[in-house]
């Protein structure tokens, strides 16, 4: 709940200041996951502030996965789990020349820790699950729709096969960043049939629960994403 001697906002940045006013009280469990906000028109008198600065502040805080606004109206503190609070990061950035080495760069170094995290503690059924989406692929490197598809899983299960699920949100959303320009290298000859060697490798370390070989397995893989991509955007990586 707001309490009764909420502050004054001071006038700079008044926005950033409510959220984290807003922010404030969830880290001190004054607002708790499940709780609904008061409206609007009340916080901007709680808070001394203008409506237009509430909006922005509770906007912000719904971006980042804070709020979440419920059908037929209000807005709650959400579940507060770490797929909320890391919101959507690829509608936050669009990969281009200029960013498009920082993210494989960030990909070899998350992707390789999730590696070397998954073959310490992926469990029996998953390792199946993965080695029988080996057996898929193998007949989907001619069907660049299929493989893609059966690609997005694979590196779902091996992500969650770390149990860390800022890493799975972290790891998804960098790898839909370059879904698009991934679209069209696996049109080019031989890129899904390196990416298959590349899986083979990866679900090979897994299943020797070999955590140096995992990591070594999927910064290779990256590095070879990296280089289908960059030569699809027709860029030097």
């Amino acid at each position: 709940m707001i309490p009764a001697d909420f502050e004054p906002i001071e006038r700079s940045s008044v926005a950033e200041q409510v959220a984290k006013k807003l922010l404030d009280l969830v880290r001190t469990k004054n607002l708790r996951p499940g709780d609904q906000l008061p409206p609007e028109r009340e916080l901007a008198a709680a808070m001394q502030v203008s409506r237009p600065s509430v909006r922005e502040a509770l906007r912000g805080l719904q971006i980042l996965g804070v709020l979440k606004v419920r059908q037929g109206g209000g807005i709650y503190v959400s579940s507060l789990e770490a797929s909320d609070l890391l919101g959507p990061l690829q509608l936050l950035i669009t990969l281009n020349e200029q960013n498009v080495n920082a993210l494989y760069e960030s990909r070899k170094l998350i992707d390789g820790g999730i590696g070397r995290m998954a073959a310490e503690r992926i469990t029996p059924e998953d390792l199946t699950r993965m080695k029988n989406m080996l057996l898929v692929q193998r007949g989907l490197i001619n069907d660049p729709i299929g493989f893609r598809v059966s690609d997005v899983e694979f590196h779902r299960v091996l992500s969650d096969a770390t149990g860390n699920p800022f890493l799975v949100r972290v790891s998804t959303s960098l790898y839909i960043l370059g879904m698009e320009y991934r679209r069209i290298a696996a049109e080019t000859p031989g890129v899904l049939s390196q990416s298959f060697q590349d899986h083979e490798l990866i679900v090979a370390a897994l299943a020797a629960r070999d955590p140096d070989a995992a990591e070594a397995a999927m910064v290779q893989h990256m590095t070879n994403v990296h280089l289908s991509t960059v030569n699809a955007m027709d860029i030097t990586p």
